[in-house]
């Protein structure tokens, strides 16, 4: 068996123990196991061995399939999780269509109009949530979750997820042209420099929501966790620095939350389809390998 399994010391997903469908907690592929070359002993081999292992550690599909496994939800979570943020952003968009915005009004006045010594505080906090702040804090993200994973595919995960809320948001922009808070409402505090285009709904919430889920499969469950909140805080701030109403942010977070439960579902197809092809190839190549035990009657 030990000498079996090394003879492919590099596996894709696999589906099995490994995978919850037959028992665990969202789906997982099988990490990639370690050889001789990293100081663990291995079945005898052909000479070059460990130099063919170090190359494969380098090669551009080593670097695909992370040597963790994702933690990815099951599809129907996955699919709850996209509905939800349909649901999110359509009543939100009503709501806004419909002209119900005077509680959005109330709310957003609670949130910006706060007391001078609380806003001494938070003025300072609310520049972590600026676009500059929001870049610098993915790219940390994600260059930790790719040394972790030792993958680059929760850097694909990622722009996939920004990609797609952008364009979803901007789309909306266009469609809804509302205008910004401190453009109709003479008591707004705007508390950075006027931004471009309109308020519904708020791109920096959705592009920030959709990465966060995108990378929640790659990060541990703390820093998962405080990711979350990071994007709650970011949908609080644009509220909070005058440039979108309440609405905006929720409508920013569904999208954002939409695009990343397809995204959790595409993630899942991917690691299932690549299980699949893995799990036959080494079928085949276990039913080409020669026979060397015992028959069944002892005969060699």
């Amino acid at each position: 068996m030990a000498s079996r399994y090394h003879k492919r010391p590099w596996h894709l997903p696999v589906r099995g123990s490994d995978v919850p469908g037959g028992g665990g907690r969202g789906f997982r592929i099988r990490a990639k196991p370690l050889g001789s070359c990293s100081g663990q002993p291995v079945a005898s081999g052909p000479p070059g061995r460990c130099a063919d292992r170090l190359l494969s550690m380098i090669s551009p599909a080593s670097w695909w399939w992370p040597n963790r496994p994702p933690r990815v939800p099951r599809a129907w979570t996955a699919g709850l999780l996209a509905g939800l943020g349909v649901v999110l952003f359509g009543t939100s968009a009503l709501l806004v269509k419909a002209g119900t915005t005077s509680g959005d009004a109330r709310l957003f006045r609670i949130l910006n109009q706060v007391p001078p010594g609380v806003a001494s505080v938070l003025t300072p906090l609310s520049h972590l949530f600026l676009p500059a702040g929001i870049i610098a804090i993915v790219v940390l993200t994600v260059v930790y979750a790719v040394a972790r994973n030792r993958s680059v595919l929760p850097v694909a995960a990622a722009a996939v997820a920004a990609g797609a809320a952008w364009v979803l948001a901007h789309l909306a922009k266009a469609i809804a042209d509302r205008p910004r808070p401190y453009e109709v409402m003479s008591d707004a505090v705007l508390r950075q420099q006027p931004p471009h285009g309109t308020s519904f709904p708020s791109s920096h919430t959705a592009v920030t929501v959709a990465v966060v889920i995108a990378l929640v499969p790659f990060l541990v469950r703390p820093l998962a966790a405080v990711a979350i909140g990071y994007a709650v805080l970011v949908g609080w701030s644009r509220v909070y620095l005058g440039v979108h109403y309440p609405l905006d942010v929720l409508a920013g977070a569904g999208i954002g939350i939409a695009v990343g439960g397809v995204g959790l579902l595409a993630l899942r197809t991917l690691l299932g389809r690549a299980g699949r092809a893995a799990n036959g190839h080494h079928a085949a190549a276990d039913g080409r390998a020669p026979h060397t035990g015992p028959g069944p009657h002892g005969e060699p």
